[in-house]
């Protein structure tokens, strides 16, 4: 007989393979689980990974030029023990700065050219400052043969660190020095289709070969000797900038040539009164008339009621809030106005007054824009990097930086700049060997109504070879204080044969 079926055994059979099936399914899940983390760790460290890469990119390309050449990094310190500083030359080959009485314990800093230089070129002890900062790193780095390092090394002599060959130009620099005098202020020579600086002047100066005798008095007195004007000086651009409200009117005004306005010497606009400069009676003037004789009511008239935002933007393209893009240390320019301003601002805002400042080296800027075409080419003073025996290590050369405006507004502000020189406010210039187009201005400072002079202007309009700019603190009128300077750096120019004249 068969056996009989046990009930019991067929459900015992049943539950073993439900709780099998069961423990499979948890061992499964466990596993998936397990292999969900490893993914999330892996992608963790792959990021992490990526964002190492990145960083060291970006460590490698940006932020390691800064770091090379802050003065708090110990690694120039050693490269200064083995490395006799290398020279700075001018473009025109004249030594600016060199190394004397090589040996490590005597060497010292020579500035042949003194107070002339100081501001751009800078100096290296008790700090640094000018190229000798931006630059450091290379004036200390060697590229001698590696014939003449062994041999260096075994008598125990130190290699000579590469040259620093600048575009700077000594008769331009000279000129520049010599016509701001003892005045404050600076002076600023730029080639407009290359940005090349040709000059820069900043006074009070002082003398780089003695920085550290004079360092204490330097420090605490009041004059700011060490601050380089010509880029870190802001200053409100006066009717310099009546250049920039004259474009955004004529971009609102199609009809621009038929804006007329009789000039009374005051005129009070959004309850703000404004006079004309000594309250200077102008009568009746044309938008061409208006900028010539630099008249305040007109441009108070025409500018008001521009739109805040569209002025803002304008100013932002010729660099206002913006990084100028010079190889030393410079501040930004600053215009505060926005669409919340106060309508009551905006009279002196246009006038370029109020809470606006700008550099010299801003304001050349804006003239170089008009000059080339409405392009800005980036501001530069180093030309290349030369070793000791002479091989080039790098050359540096133009860049376009942004356009400012378009070829036909800076053709048309070239030929209303024009008017300045012929029959208006920069007629110290008219008669010039060299056609000359540029704006005059007088910037007030404070309550007595004390203003700095400027001009910026370019020469050989029809195909500008040079922009100066010019400001002397307390100057007054920059008809008649900053033009003249701005001619004697003119006239050198093209007394070195640097320029053609048309």
């Amino acid at each position: 007989m068969d056996s009989p079926v046990s009930l019991n055994s067929t459900t015992n059979n049943e539950n073993l393979v439900i709780y099998e099936t069961e423990k499979d399914e948890r061992s499964h899940k466990k596993k998936k689980r397990a292999n969900r983390q490893i993914m999330h760790i892996t992608f963790f460290f792959v990021l992490v990974f990526l964002g190492l890469i990145a960083y060291m990119i970006k460590f490698t390309y940006l932020d390691s030029p800064a770091i090379i050449v802050n003065s708090r990094n110990k690694r120039q310190a050693s490269f200064a023990q083995k490395t006799i500083r290398g020279k700075i030359y001018s473009s025109d080959g004249k030594v600016l700065a060199q190394t004397e009485d090589g040996g490590t314990d005597s060497e010292h800093r020579v500035y042949p050219y003194g107070r002339e230089f100081a501001h751009v070129v800078g100096y290296n002890k008790k700090g640094m400052s000018g190229l000798e900062s931006k630059y450091n790193y290379q004036l200390l780095t060697s590229n001698s043969g590696l014939g003449t390092q062994i041999k260096n090394a075994l008598l125990d002599h130190n290699n000579e660190g590469d040259s620093l060959y600048t575009t700077l130009n000594t008769r331009v620099q000279e000129a520049a020095y010599d016509a701001l005098g003892n005045r404050k202020g600076a002076v600023l020579a730029i080639e407009p289709s290359t940005g090349k600086i040709l000059a820069m002047v900043s006074k009070p100066d002082f003398n780089p070969n003695a920085i550290e005798d004079s360092w204490e008095e330097l420090n605490t007195s009041t004059g700011s000797s060490l601050v380089n004007r010509a880029t870190q000086g802001l200053y409100p651009p006066g009717s310099t900038f009546k250049i920039i409200t004259a474009i955004e009117y004529m971009r609102d005004h199609k009809n621009y040539e038929d804006f007329s306005y009789t000039c009374n010497s005051t005129i009070t606009k959004n309850s703000v009164k404004v006079s004309c400069y000594h309250g200077s009676t102008h009568g009746k003037v044309n938008l061409r008339q208006a900028i010539a004789k630099s008249c305040n009511t007109a441009f108070v008239e025409l500018g008001s009621d521009l739109s805040k935002s569209k002025l803002r933007k304008l100013a932002e393209n010729f660099l206002l809030n913006q990084d100028t893009g010079v190889d030393i240390a410079n501040k930004k320019s600053s215009m505060k106005l926005s669409a919340k301003t106060q309508n009551s601002q905006m009279p002196q805002t246009v006038i370029g007054q109020g809470d606006t400042l700008m550099t010299p080296l801003n304001n050349a800027l804006i003239m170089c824009a008009i000059a080339n075409d409405g392009i800005i080419m980036k501001p530069y003073l180093a030309e290349r990097i030369e070793s000791a025996g002479g091989n080039i290590i790098k050359e540096y050369s133009s860049t376009e930086y942004q356009e400012a405006i378009s070829k036909k507004e800076a053709a048309t502000m070239k030929e209303m700049l024009q008017e300045v020189i012929e029959n208006g406010t920069g007629s110290r210039l008219k008669n010039s060997r060299y056609s000359v187009a540029g704006k005059t201005g007088s910037a007030e400072y404070n309550s007595n109504k004390d203003s700095h002079a400027w001009f910026v202007g370019m020469s050989n309009v029809e195909n500008p070879d040079l922009v100066v700019c010019v400001i002397v603190e307390g100057g007054g009128a920059g008809g008649s204080t900053a033009a003249p300077v701005a001619k004697q750096v003119f006239d050198a120019y093209y007394d070195a044969g640097l320029g053609s004249i048309e």
